[in-house]
């Protein structure tokens, strides 16, 4: 377990404060009331604090009247008490001698009247000479002392250095003479207890995996009989190692190969068959009808339905295919243009030249315009300087056109052999889906097809065999295998059919209560 401890001031014990355990994480903290008195605790105490974070209020220990307290303190403790080892003054003493004196001036002020009354409303500042700082310093209890590691004020936060401008030395107890960032946590551990966790002597949570995946890109179950050991691998594997590790505590979790659909591993997890088994990673579709027996965590894939069928030659589009070559704007802008270029040679031309007088010769011209076959001269120097760019136009215009059909022509028009569901559902075909998917009881289920007409096929690599031996007219895939499917296949002539029927998504399954902290 990793425990976080939080100690109050009273009572302060010197002897044994803490019990570190071997293989026990833990972090432990102390008040300003604690961590002021290390100054002058024995070393057996600072021994067994190892570890330990405590926030201190400092004194401005550069002054001159707190080195002649402390000295005349120093000698007074070590007449008196000549067995102690620690002999400097603790917070608590330099805060009874600050009230103390603000009691003698107090009382020295009302000429040795003092009451209670008085002193109650009396203003007493604090001994600027021995005043506490504004800021909190952040100890951790290393060796025989303990070192600073930042600092916070009311002003600044935190800080890797005292925010005073007073205060420009560091304690002069502290076990460096810099600020450190590192924390030495109880017990030597080398990394960040992140809370609570399973102890190593408990029971390690088992993660079932799918072991007979169709896609072994999200799942992948091999057993290597030499090393007698099981390998995970695949998409799915590494998201929940990711999410596991980005958790506020430590989990102790194995995989384990789990034979049977994601339905019976949902089944026998709500039924606690498998006692052992509390999670289910893998490739598994957040469904409405899951909800009521397991918790899911949020969905880390889109996902929906797919179709997948062949590819056909687009037949029915070669008739008109040359139309495809420019869109309908720009064959609406250039049959205008040609219009009104045409009007404008006919407005000047007619009153010059007899051969494009009447308005169907002028049609007639800007027909063979077209194809540079015209016969009629022109007469008029505004006319040519019409013409020459509009020329121009339809010399660049006719040789894109060329090019562009060529090539619409040369490349085949593939569209999907089957364009919807319906069309399947209507002329009876067989279609095909993993039989370890929740995708056969939605077929029959909620589209309405008949089992006969369903054919289970549990491998990526059966699914091209289907398709050219004419077993499958189309197969319905969730949408992240459908992607990973035809970007295999999809040189093979196939294609993605139909809309998408959305789901919720891929998730991690399970009653555990660390799935809740995934969500």
């Amino acid at each position: 377990m990793s425990h976080l401890f939080l100690l109050s001031p009273s009572p302060w014990i010197k002897g044994s404060l803490i019990s570190i355990t071997p293989g026990y994480v833990s972090a432990w903290i102390i008040p300003d009331g604690i961590a002021g008195d290390l100054d002058s605790v024995n070393p057996s105490a600072i021994f067994n604090m190892q570890g330990v974070i405590g926030f201190k209020t400092p004194f401005l220990e550069t002054s001159k009247a707190f080195r002649r307290f402390k000295l005349k303190f120093r000698r007074r403790f070590v007449f008196e008490f000549p067995e102690e080892e620690n002999i400097n003054p603790s917070s608590f003493v330099l805060q009874s001698y600050n009230a103390t004196w603000e009691v003698a001036q107090a009382a020295e002020e009302s000429q040795g009247k003092l009451t209670l009354e008085q002193l109650l409303k009396s203003k007493i500042s604090m001994n600027k000479k021995l005043r506490q700082s504004s800021t909190l310093s952040i100890i951790n209890v290393v060796g025989k002392s303990y070192r600073e590691l930042a600092s916070w004020s009311p002003a600044s936060g935190f800080s890797k250095t005292l925010v005073t401008e007073q205060m420009t030395e560091m304690n002069t107890n502290s076990a460096s003479s810099g600020v450190l960032s590192t924390v030495y946590w109880p017990g030597g551990i080398q990394f960040f207890p992140k809370g609570w966790t399973h102890n190593t002597k408990e029971r390690t949570l088992q993660i079932g995996v799918p072991a007979n995946g169709a896609f072994t890109d999200f799942v992948n179950v091999e057993y290597d009989i030499k090393r007698n050991k099981t390998s995970f691998t695949g998409f799915s594997i590494d998201v929940f190692k990711a999410a596991v590790q980005s958790l506020p505590y430590n989990l102790n979790f194995s995989f384990v190969p789990f034979d049977g659909s994601s339905d019976e591993m949902v089944g026998q997890v709500y039924n606690k068959v498998c006692l052992d088994i509390v999670c289910r990673c893998g490739d598994t579709s957040i469904m409405a009808y899951r909800y009521h027996l397991v918790d899911f965590s949020q969905p880390y894939v889109e996902s929906g339905i797919d179709m997948v069928v062949t590819e056909q030659s687009a037949k029915s589009k070669e008739t008109w295919l040359f139309l495809e070559v420019f869109t309908k704007e720009t064959w609406l802008m250039m049959a205008a243009l040609h219009i009104l270029v045409g009007l404008v040679i006919w407005l000047i031309e007619r009153q010059v030249n007899a051969e494009l007088r009447e308005f169907g010769s002028m049609l007639w011209f800007l027909v063979t315009v077209i194809f540079f076959a015209q016969r009629e001269q022109i007469r008029s120097p505004l006319t040519r300087i019409v013409l020459a760019p509009w020329l121009f136009v339809i010399l660049i215009a006719t040789s894109t056109f060329t090019a562009s059909l060529t090539s619409m022509m040369t490349v085949s028009q593939l569209e999907p052999s089957v364009l919807d569901i319906q069309t399947i559902l209507k002329r009876n075909f067989v279609v095909g889906c993993n039989g370890n998917s929740f995708i056969l009881k939605y077929l029959t289920e909620v589209q309405k097809f008949k089992p006969e007409n369903i054919r289970k096929i549990n491998s990526i690599n059966d699914y091209p065999d289907a398709f050219w031996n004419k077993d499958i007219e189309a197969d319905f895939f969730i949408a992240p295998h459908a992607k990973v499917f035809l970007a295999k296949y999809s040189c093979r002539g196939l294609i993605k059919a139909g809309k998408t029927f959305r789901l919720g998504g891929l998730g991690f399954l399970g009653i555990s209560p660390f799935i809740l902290t995934i969500l």
